[in-house]
């Protein structure tokens, strides 16, 4: 049985819970449902006893038993209903009891439901109690703001009453005083505001004069940039204009002096050719010429000696400006004046700087280590360029000959056929120029030197047909080398460079690949103008190589270089004299010594 709970409070005082009233309930209940279950096993009893006795009946009846065995199992049928009511009051009670444990708990549920329903109802209670305090608290605080906040506007709202009437009453006291005042600030307002005007009418006028200063300044420096800058530009005008003066005027004065000694030469060969036909007229034996002597010194000497007129000036100069001295920019700029003045030209001159300035920039230098330098450079320039003339397999080979007049090519030709000759080659010449009588008669002195024929025309004949002649000549004769010279023409002269062109076609419908050697001669005494006439020729005649000559007899050697530098052509010869030996085979180490002065300070 469960255990009684101690009485509350108000049950010791008489009041009885809820609780309690549901158990006492219950046991009434239960006491009702006992007497209940009672009866209804002493029914049951009586009914099965009723039961048992319709069929003992039934049974004595069908069976014919006597009245002792029937008292006997009636006595038995009694005790086996009693003991069935007996086990039927058990179950009874049995369930009764099951049902007051149902009820018991069902109470003890229902209490314990009841006692949570009341916590949580305490516990809103509490909660709604909390946020009621907290309401009336938050409402009391919202009061006490808004009161002093309305106690302060009012306090506020009163003090600016105050001041107004205060200044009410000041304003109608020191109405006077006020206007005075304001008067003086006025005034002390209009000071400020003018000395304010006068600085900045002062500071813009100063920044005016300096702004003025400055243009002024900076329109001066323009207009001196520009009036030098014309004036260099008229300077260089005119010095362009003199020497391009200069240029024509040696050329002239070569193209006459070459026209006089070739003249002279021809008629001391006409005389000596005369004298020659007298003697063997007269049966006289021929009288061979004696050979000229050759310079002294070799090689390098003839060349050294050739080039001393190119190397004089250069080396002189150079050796001024350079004895020990420091090699800056203003000595770098002087060195390349005198290199473009000696015709090297402004790249050949940059490139040797450009090495001195690398190499020895900002230290002392000789005339002998800037020659060095200068030599280098020109030897870098013209070793790829060193190249002798080299014979194919075709026969014959076609030599052509081209240049100006006066520029030393039949001459050159002549020298060349004689080295030919010499060395048993059979050479065959064309007198391609049938212009001059004088040409054909040059030519026809060198072929009876060098002992090769001599093939002509009338003059004027049309040159292109006297070379066609030539070439079949030259293949039914076996001929191996077949040189053909060309009228001088001057490059701006388009009708003769016109009858070039048509010399060349003939020929290359003969060979397609003739001329096998396009040898351009040059006259070194003209200079610059030197370029003029390279630049007119390659392309027209397909020039594959170049011969200049005169070097002797100028001091613009140095262009040379300069034409190899820009149109690397390959150079076979340089000539240095008028005798035979004087054209020799280019070599651009020797050159580069002679020219740049270098061979001479050695020899010393």
């Amino acid at each position: 049985m469960a255990e009684k709970k101690k009485k509350g409070f108000l049950s010791k005082l008489g009041f009885k819970s809820k609780a309690d009233k549901l158990a006492e309930a219950a046991a009434e209940k239960a006491a009702a449902q006992k007497l209940v279950d009672e009866k209804m096993a002493a029914k049951m009893a009586a009914i099965n006893a009723a039961a048992l006795a319709s069929a003992r009946k039934q049974d004595e009846s069908a069976q014919g038993l006597s009245a002792e065995e029937t008292a006997a199992r009636e006595a038995e049928e009694k005790r086996l209903a009693e003991i069935q009511a007996a086990r039927d009051v058990a179950r009874a009670k049995q369930l009764a009891e099951e049902r007051a444990l149902k009820e018991q708990r069902a109470a003890e549920e229902a209490e314990r439901l009841e006692a949570e329903a009341k916590k949580r109802e305490e516990e809103a209670a509490a909660r709604a109690a909390e946020e009621a305090r907290l309401a009336a608290e938050a409402d009391a605080k919202r009061a006490a703001e808004e009161k002093a906040r309305l106690e302060a506007q009012a306090l506020e709202t009163a003090r600016i009453k105050a001041e107004e009437e205060a200044a009410l009453a000041k304003a109608k006291s020191d109405a006077e005083a006020a206007e005075l005042k304001a008067k003086q600030a006025a005034e002390a307002k209009a000071r400020e505001e003018a000395r304010l005007a006068e600085e900045a009418q002062r500071k813009a006028d100063e920044a005016a004069r300096i702004e003025a200063e400055q243009l002024a300044r900076e329109k001066q420096e323009a207009d001196r940039i520009e009036t030098e800058r014309l004036a260099a530009e008229k300077a260089e005008s005119e010095r362009l204009k003199r020497e391009a003066e200069e240029a024509d005027r040696r050329a002239r004065i070569a193209e006459e002096k070459a026209s006089r000694e070739i003249a002279e030469r021809e008629a001391e060969a006409a005389a000596e050719a005369q004298r020659a036909a007298d003697r063997k007229a007269a049966g006289l034996p021929e009288i061979a010429p004696e050979p000229e002597p050759l310079a002294e010194g070799g090689f390098l000497g003839r060349i050294s000696a050739g080039l001393r007129k190119s190397t004089s000036r250069m080396s002189d100069q150079v050796g001024a400006a350079f004895t020990k001295r420091k090699l800056d920019e203003e000595a770098i700029e002087e060195l390349e004046d005198i290199l473009v003045m000696s015709d090297l030209g402004y790249g050949v001159a940059s490139k040797v700087t450009d090495r001195l300035r690398e190499d020895k920039f900002d230290k002392q230098v000789t005339d002998l280590e800037v020659k060095i330098a200068l030599a280098d450079v020109i030897s870098d320039i013209l070793t790829p360029l060193e190249r002798p003339i080299v014979f194919g397999m075709a026969k014959p080979q076609i030599m052509l000959f081209v240049g100006v007049n006066g520029s030393g090519k039949t001459t050159t030709l002549g020298k060349i056929a004689k080295r030919y000759t010499d060395q048993g080659k059979k050479v065959l010449i064309a007198a391609g120029d049938t212009f001059r009588a004088a040409a054909v008669e040059q030519l026809t002195v060198w072929g009876e030197r060098a002992g090769a024929p001599v093939m002509s025309a009338a003059q004027n004949a049309d040159a292109a047909g006297l070379v066609f002649d030539a070439i079949q000549r030259a293949r039914n004769e076996d001929v191996d080398i077949l040189m053909i010279d060309t009228a001088g023409r001057l490059q701006n002269r388009t009708e003769l460079m016109d009858e070039l062109s048509k010399i060349i076609r003939v020929i290359r419908k003969q060979d397609a690949t003739a001329p096998h050697h396009s040898i351009l001669v040059l006259d070194a005494t003209v200079g610059q103008n030197a370029l003029l006439q390279t630049e007119a020729f390659k392309d027209t005649a397909d020039v594959t190589g170049l011969i200049m000559t005169k070097l002797d007899g100028t001091a613009k050697g140095g262009v040379l270089v300069a034409l190899s530098d820009k149109y690397a052509l390959p150079i076979h010869h340089i000539g240095i004299g008028e005798r035979i030996e004087d054209l020799e085979n280019f070599s651009a180490p020797v050159f580069a010594a002679a020219l740049s002065g270098v061979a001479d300070a050695l020899q010393d």
